[in-house]
């Protein structure tokens, strides 16, 4: 029976402390006493006088249960703070926690579940619940069991069990386990007892080892004895041979009348059978005794002195030299296996002899030629056969050995191993001359035309069948093929999407017409026997006809491109304008000369009609085009002049503000002075404000040819540039990825996100950290900006990409409210998307992805 290892044993003891079967009991325990002192910070309890010690100093060390015990809150088990537990329960949980080996300590009336490292690894998932837990409350499945010992401990009395048999089921199935158990009496502070202390020993291997070997040996005496009579009872010669010189110890009826009934036990083989001398046997049994490999032959043929006269007799057998081994792995005796199979082999060399006369016969026919005898077994194949019916074996049936053949009618139906011929034969059924499909894994068909008849002897009883298959593929295939060009013209007339005609004579009269052809003329007219000038009156005078004249008189093909024709297509005297490519191609007879013309069209109206449209379109885009163009360059040298003229007088009133404070100097009212402060920061703003408008303007329209960026260092030099307070700490994540981009307007991006968050981070914090990290995405990469500043509620995550948003006061955080709004716009004409994550009081992450190749033709170089 499997059962699990030593570990899982003893946790399955401990995990259901079931009761045992067969015990002994032992004499009672000596008291115990602690593993090794403990030194415990006392303090004295004001109102008990009890001395207590803090839960950090008890157990120091003791593993990860002496750190769960010390950090478990005691306070809500029986037990109560660890700080008043008595000392005789500190010493046995020291016992325990200090222990190598599986321990617990079961304590008071509710037997409270304190254990150690080695118990805890089988507690499976009952731990760490159940850690300060009653065991009764832990293990109520098996509480009728357990009940009945501990109150023999409590009692006073020490239980053990040596090699106790336990039906355990810790894994759910019982099994049965071999236990030695000790429970202890743990003496309290009272003199009574105050918990249990247990201890298990699992020697289930060394029991089971022991019985094992027991039962091996005598199972090893009754199997000799069993094997003996099966030996002397088989109907197979059987002998066993022991030692180097190859003794008889064995062997049965079969063997000693094989031999010609010698008495051969207890001799060597040489002795016993002096004649199988020279004959290789007795190497044989050299070679299997020294390489404990065994040796097996069919129809080997042996000389024996039969019948003791000293005359050998040739017989065949088969047999098997089969080492015997014993437990160390040592070869000490070969067992000898044979079945005489004379009269087998005499029998098949006189039918070999037979069909060697045969297969000389029918190996010279072409076709392929199979005997099966009555079984269905194949018991001939010439070699054609071999080529249709690849992989075929003698003794063996069709059904056995057709793997990756399939056989199908010519319909392609299947033909189920039934309705084979040859199994229809073997019914007794003639099959002549019917044909079907032989198909090969490789995709090689073969298409046959076979019989299959039965054969019976003299007296009418069934032999086999005999089946004869030619291969009719390359006939079928010629004559499908003429089939199928006699049909080919015919179909491709009638299916072309083409207008095809053939016309004879100098008049043109129509012979055939497709049914495209039929459709240029309404569908329903019949225009067989029609000359084309009656056909088609409504194309005199558009030169149609002329050329028709021309090509059968010359007998030169003519071809013409998107020509126009009007046509009365419904029969309802309405014209319709049409464009045709077609070609006039003249027939020659045997003789040579012009017979007639045929007439192949390809109506392009649509195509005509389509791209006359598109060009006119092209015609218009090219003029919107350069409109944009000027448009464009008349907008950026607007913006240009616009913030010249704006920024004028704000340098102006800048000037102003800084005369008047050189000029009053130390007279300035502290009010004036911040009124100062806030006109020059309102006018900085203005000109911020004006360059995050002509910035704006150009984010989308103006591009430069992109360039290799490591984003790494664009990001270095960008903060670089921003030049952050000394307690600012920007973190840019390893291995930046490289791209081909825009360097301005990409590092304009980076600038704009890593100053937003030193700005506003620092509003509210000294300690400003931003973080710059990536991470490949599709076709791209996602870059990230994070910040430890306040953060941004979520209704406002889609208004701060708007122009001129702001979130705080732009007295209080300087900004014009455009940078964002920049960076939206550079990103998504770039290819990419923005997007911010955030919540009040835990930072911002701005996100932005940006192409690995640049998207769209970069435009002409930046306007002034």
């Amino acid at each position: 029976m499997p059962h699990a290892g030593p570990t899982d044993r003893i946790g399955a003891l401990f995990l259901a402390f079931e009761h045992p079967i067969s015990t002994r009991l032992a004499p009672a325990s000596p008291p115990l006493t602690p593993l090794m002192p403990l030194d415990f910070t006392a303090r004295n309890d004001a109102d008990t006088g009890v001395q207590l010690a803090a839960a950090a100093d008890l157990f120091p060390g003791g593993g990860e249960l002496g750190a769960l015990i010390r950090d478990k809150d005691w306070s809500h088990t029986p037990l109560g703070p660890m700080a008043h537990w008595p000392q005789s329960l500190r010493t046995a949980v020291s016992m325990v926690v200090y222990s190598d080996f599986p321990m617990i300590i079961l304590w008071g009336a509710e037997l409270i579940q304190i254990y150690n490292d080695a118990y805890r690894l089988l507690m499976g998932p009952k731990h760490p619940s159940g850690l300060g837990q009653g065991n009764r409350e832990c293990w109520p499945e098996v509480w009728h069991i357990n009940e009945t010992i501990y109150p023999r401990i409590f009692a006073g009395e020490s239980l053990s069990f040596k090699e106790a048999m336990y039906p355990l089921a810790p894994f759910g199935v019982a099994e049965t386990y071999y236990l030695t158990l000790s429970y202890s009496p743990v003496i309290d502070e009272s003199g009574g007892v105050g918990g249990v202390f247990v201890t298990v020993f699992d020697v289930t291997s060394e029991v089971r080892t022991r019985e094992e070997r027991d039962r091996a040996l005598a199972e090893s005496r009754a199997g000799r004895e069993r094997m003996s009579e099966v030996f002397m009872q088989t109907p197979a010669a059987v002998a066993v041979l022991e030692g180097s010189d190859h003794r008889f110890t064995l062997a049965n009826p079969r063997y000693r009348a094989i031999v010609g009934n010698r008495d051969v036990v207890g001799k060597p083989l040489a002795e016993a059978l002096p004649e199988i001398r020279g004959q290789g046997f007795i190497e044989l049994l050299d070679g299997v005794a020294e390489t404990a490999e065994p040796f097996v032959a069919r129809d080997a043929p042996v000389m024996i002195d039969r019948d003791g006269n000293g005359a050998l007799t040739e017989i065949f057998v088969d047999m098997v030299y089969q080492p015997l081994a014993d437990t160390a792995g040592r070869v000490f005796g070969i067992m000898v296996h044979a079945v005489e199979t004379t009269e087998q082999v005499l029998a098949r060399r006189r039918v070999e002899a037979l069909a060697v006369e045969r297969r000389a016969i029918l190996s010279q026919i072409a076709d392929v030629v199979v005997v099966l005898d009555r079984d269905a077994r194949i018991s001939f194949l010439n070699e054609a056969s071999r080529v249709i019916y690849a992989g075929l074996e003698l003794g063996r049936t069709f059904a056995e050995q057709t793997v990756g053949i399939t056989m199908t009618r010519v319909d392609g139906t299947p033909l189920t191993a039934a309705d084979l011929p040859t199994a229809r034969a073997l019914r007794g059924e003639r099959v002549v001359d019917e044909e079907w499909i032989v198909a090969h894994a490789d995709g090689t068909q073969f298409r046959v035309e076979g019989s299959a008849v039965p054969v019976n002897d003299e007296a009418g009883s069934p032999l086999g069948v005999v089946l004869t298959v030619r291969d009719v593929t390359q006939q079928r295939l010629l004559q499908r093929h003429v089939e199928v060009e006699r049909n080919r013209l015919a179909e491709v007339f009638q299916q072309a999407p083409a207008l095809i005609a053939v016309l004879e004579g100098p008049e043109h009269l129509i012979l055939t017409a497709n049914p495209s052809f039929h459709q240029l003329v309404g569908g329903n007219r019949a225009i067989e026997g029609l000359t084309m000038r009656a056909a088609f009156p409504d194309l005199e005078g558009h030169g149609f006809f002329e050329l028709l004249d021309a090509v059968y008189r010359t007998g030169e093909p003519f071809v013409g491109n998107e020509v126009l024709a009007r046509l009365d297509r419904d029969n309802q005297g309405v014209m319709q304008d049409g464009y045709f490519n077609f070609v006039y191609q003249p027939l020659t007879g045997e003789s040579g000369s012009t017979r007639g013309i045929l007439v192949h069209a390809v109506e392009v109206t649509e195509q005509v009609l389509a791209r006359r449209g598109i060009e006119r379109t092209a015609a218009e885009l090219v003029r919107l085009t350069y409109d944009l163009e000027q448009s464009n360059r008349e907008l950026d040298q607007f913006a240009y002049v616009a913030s010249h003229d704006l920024k004028a007088p704000l340098r102006g009133i800048a000037n102003l503000a800084a005369w008047i404070e050189e000029d009053v100097g130390d007279g300035l009212t502290d009010d004036s002075r911040e009124h100062l402060r806030l006109l020059k920061g309102r006018v900085h703003r203005m000109e911020s404000l004006i360059d995050g408008i002509l910035a704006y303007s150009r984010a989308g329209r103006v591009r430069v040819t992109p360039e290799t960026v490591d984003t790494g260092a664009l990001v270095r030099e960008g903060v670089e540039l921003l030049a952050p307070a000394p307690e600012v700490t920007v973190t840019i994540a390893p291995n930046m990825p490289v791209v081909e981009a825009e360097r301005v307007p990409l590092q304009q991006v980076f600038m704009n996100l890593v100053g937003n968050a030193i700005k506003y981070a620092g509003a509210v914090r000294a300690d400003v950290e931003v973080r710059v990290g990536w991470a490949a995405v599709n076709d791209g990469y996602e870059f990230t900006i994070a910040d430890n500043g306040d953060g941004i509620s979520p209704e406002y995550h889609d208004r701060i990409w708007g122009m001129f948003q702001t979130l705080q006061a732009r007295d209080k955080v300087e900004g014009t409210g455009i940078g964002l709004s920049v960076v939206k716009k550079i990103v998504e004409t770039r290819g990419g998307s923005v997007w911010v994550k955030s919540e009040p009081g835990a930072g911002a992450t701005f996100h932005f992805t940006w192409p690995i190749s640049p998207r769209g033709t970069p435009m002409t170089q930046d306007a002034p």
